[in-house]
Formats: structure tokens, C-alpha cells, sequence
């Protein structure tokens, strides 16, 4: 699986995971819980299936700083 969240993503996941599973657990509703489970999943594992099934990501990938760059040829 190759990663499509962001830590930006990442974080505002997390924080709406927690919230949603505290208003769920001192509200009584499970769904609630359920919902925040399922977030906090796509969180820590960098990956929303629903990004994939769209082809949508907010991950950016960056070349590795290890690699080569190519150089500009001079005219």
C-alpha cells in the first residue's frame, strides 16, 4: 500500500478519531465510536481506501535527497 495521507491529514484525522470517540462514548452512541475507529485506522496506517477509489491523495512525494540530480547541460 502506498501511502496517500498527508501529516497534515494525518493530525486533523487524529484529532477528529479522539473527539468522535469521546462524544461517542459519553453519549452513548455506538456508531459514534465505530466511526472513530475506522478514522483513526486510516491514520495510522497512512492509507484512506476512499482516496484510492477516487485516485485522490494529499501525500506528497519528493524525490530522495540521496539521489542523483541531473545536471543542466551548457549550450
Amino acid at each position: 500500500m502506498k501511502s496517500n495521507i498527508s501529516q497534515t491529514d494525518k493530525i486533523i484525522r487524529i484529532a477528529l478519531g479522539v473527539a468522535l470517540g469521546l462524544t461517542g462514548i459519553f453519549i452513548g452512541q455506538i456508531w459514534l465510536s465505530i466511526a472513530a475507529i475506522v478514522i483513526l485506522a486510516t491514520a495510522m496506517i497512512d492509507f484512506c481506501p476512499i482516496y484510492a477509489i477516487f485516485g485522490f491523495s494529499t501525500h506528497k512525494y519528493h524525490a530522495s535527497p540521496f539521489q542523483a540530480k541531473n545536471k543542466k547541460k551548457k549550450h
